[in-house]
């Protein structure tokens, strides 16, 4: 399992778009299986191994 704290630790590092696939490599190496991003107020669902998931908190007002 992971956590939203590992998540944005990773996401903390990335500066560029050109950093942005060893994000993606870091992330799956935790676990991170996939996840949905909603724009109507900018949280993410992330899903693991049988059936985990987790949320973001929301950064905007929907």
């Amino acid at each position: 399992m992971f956590t939203i704290k590992q998540i944005e630790s990773a996401n903390s590092k990335v500066k560029s778009g050109a950093e942005f696939p060893k994000y993606i490599k870091e992330i799956k190496e935790i676990g991170v299986t996939g996840f949905e991003t909603w724009v109507i107020d900018s949280h993410t669902n992330y899903f693991g191994e049988n059936e985990f998931q987790t949320k973001s908190k929301s950064k905007y007002d929907a």
